[in-house]
């Protein structure tokens, strides 16, 4: 086993610094752009006058995310990798407050194998390959506590730190509040007599509070815009979401990330994915749980610790995180696994070569594994086989427009029903039936020919919209994908 303790702290960061942007640049440009990901791309095409204000009105989410993105693609263009650049770089150096924090709480060899998993496990991998908000979130949260869990010990620096990145925090995700939360709790988890006063503490949550306020009233608009979105795809608030499957689901994929897949009936029928769930399932259970029943954690952290597990999940009262909304969960999650690799030494080495291993399936996937949509192959189908004349329908969510304006280099016309770019005027969402709408085009006269992309948010697949037309050809791009052509009638 490797002497850690012999290595200075900071040759140990540069080394899983090393590790975790290496993991991160790796094939950053080869999966193709999702969905929301072309959202971003058509926020960053804005002056830097015009983002903040028409991205806070095109979507639910504050603009920092989108700033950062921006420049990115300034710094190395708009493919898909420089869009991602940035984004990788932030999540790759939020190796550093993993290892600081779980080093400070335990031990140096607890803090580099926690800091060795955060740097290669699929699901923080993805976080930094993905030119989305979740990814930065994240980052400016494991950076908060550690700066936080440093100003809790009278560091005035760590304090006046902890406010800057406070504000950073909530100009890029409202779910920042729960790392807000959370570093609340670690203050109780440290010793009387090494913490500051109450009344110290209580500064840094009451002026981030201050701060946000106005933020959370500016999305007034946005909030109750998602809700009705929730409410008609038939979401129901309340507790009984805190005792369903979902919240399982979701924090046993805190490791493998989308490579996972959710507990549902189907892993029945896979017996090997069902075996690979259930070891994935009993080392974050030994991780993040069994230091609550040994004496491995102090009295204070027992006493605690525990509502740090817990307080994210309150956000299934009133949503439907995936894990990427839950990354919160690591900043717990990375003190319990430092203490167990403190105390078992092997198991360190043991869970980052699992998950060394598991990103060789994540690196060859042309899709993100949590929206399986692979544009780039879809659009490049159509338009290599595509004749003169022929018409494009594009169904999915929001910003297919900009999906398909983000890969096209054609100039064939293309429909994007209910898909329009969200940052032009009119943002209103308007329902349009598939199967009427492909029926009038193919039964005009005109005879043209209509090639149909469909991102299966709420339509389950072409061959239930698609009516008495016959397909002439038919492609499933990827699990969440479909390409196929329609004729028209003679």
């Amino acid at each position: 086993m490797l002497p850690i303790e012999k290595y200075r702290p900071r040759i140990l960061i540069l080394v899983l610094s090393g590790i975790s942007l290496l993991a991160r640049l790796l094939f950053l440009g080869g999966k193709s752009l999702w969905i929301d990901e072309c959202l971003a791309w058509g926020a960053v095409r804005m002056s830097w006058m015009d983002l903040p204000s028409i991205v806070a009105t095109g979507t639910p989410h504050p603009p920092l995310a989108f700033i950062i993105m921006k420049l990115s693609s300034l710094f190395a263009g708009d493919s898909e990798f420089g869009l991602r650049l940035l984004v990788a770089v932030a999540v790759a150096s939020a190796v550093i407050p993993v290892f600081r924090l779980a080093s400070r709480r335990t031990t140096v060899r607890g803090g580099f194998w926690t800091g060795m998993v955060w740097a290669v496990c699929p699901f923080a991998v993805s976080l930094g390959q993905e030119a989305w908000v979740y990814g930065i979130n994240a980052a400016i949260s494991l950076w908060f506590v550690d700066i936080a869990d440093l100003a809790w010990r009278g560091s005035r620096k760590g304090f006046v730190g902890s406010l800057v990145l406070g504000a950073a925090g909530i100009f890029t995700q409202h779910i920042f509040v729960l790392s807000i939360a959370v570093s609340g709790v670690l203050y109780f988890t440290i010793d009387p007599r090494e913490r500051i006063s109450l009344k110290r503490f209580i500064i840094v949550p009451a002026a981030l509070a201050l701060l946000y306020a106005p933020v959370f009233l500016f999305f007034s608009a946005q909030f109750a815009e998602r809700t009705v979105r929730m409410a008609t795809s038939g979401f129901e608030n309340g507790f009984s979401r805190l005792f369903s499957s979902q919240p399982f689901s979701q924090f046993f994929r805190i490791l493998g990330g989308g490579l996972l897949p959710e507990i549902s009936r189907n892993l029945l029928d896979r017996p090997r994915m069902l075996l690979v769930y259930m070891v994935n399932a009993a080392v974050i259970l030994f991780l993040a749980i069994w230091p609550f029943f040994t004496r491995m954690m102090k009295p204070v952290e027992r006493k605690y610790l525990w509502l740090a597990l817990l307080i994210p999940f309150g956000l299934y009262l009133n949503d439907e995180p995936t894990i990427r909304q839950l990354s919160v969960l690591w900043i717990p999650f990375s003190l319990t696994s430092a203490i167990v690799f403190t105390k078992y030494r092997w198991l360190g080495f043991a869970v980052s070569s699992l998950c060394l291993l598991a990103l060789v399936p994540y690196y060859g996937m042309k899709a993100f594994p949590y929206h399986r949509s692979d544009w780039r192959t879809a659009v490049t189908t159509v338009e290599s086989l595509s004749q003169p004349g022929d018409l494009v329908v594009v169904f999915g969510g929001k910003s297919t427009s900009l999906a398909w304006e983000y890969y096209s280099n054609s100039d064939i016309e293309c429909l994007t029903p209910a898909g329009d770019d969200p940052f032009a005027g009119d943002r209103g969402r308007k329902y349009v039936n598939p199967e009427f709408l492909l029926d009038s085009i193919l039964t005009s006269g005109s005879n043209r020919d209509v090639w149909v992309i469909l991102d299966c948010w709420d339509i389950p697949s072409i061959h239930s919209i698609k009516g008495r037309h016959e397909m002439d050809f038919f492609l499933p791009v990827s699990e969440r994908m479909e390409v196929a052509l329609l004729k028209s009638d003679p």
